[in-house]
C-alpha cells in the first residue's frame, strides 16, 4: 500500500481532477478526509497550571505550603 497525503486544502475541482487523472491511469484511488486541527490560543505555561488554575495560588505559596514543616 502506498499513501499520498497533500498537504493543503484542495478545492473541490482539483481534486476531481486528480482523482480523475488516477484513475485514468489504473490506479485504485479511495479519499479519505481527516478533521483539521484545531488551532487553540495556548497560554504560557506556568507552575500554577492545570490543576490550579482556578485558584488564586502562585508557585511561591506553593512551595512555602509544601515545605513548612510543624515538629
Amino acid at each position: 500500500m502506498t499513501e499520498l497525503i497533500l498537504k493543503q486544502d484542495i478545492d473541490a475541482n482539483k481534486m476531481k481532477a486528480l482523482l480523475d487523472f488516477l484513475k485514468l491511469w489504473g490506479v485504485d484511488v479511495e479519499l479519505k478526509t481527516t478533521v483539521s486541527k484545531i488551532t487553540k490560543k495556548s497560554k504560557d505555561f506556568s507552575l500554577s497550571a492545570g490543576l490550579w488554575e482556578d485558584y488564586q495560588i502562585n508557585s511561591s505559596e506553593l512551595r512555602e505550603k509544601a515545605w513548612r514543616r510543624d515538629i
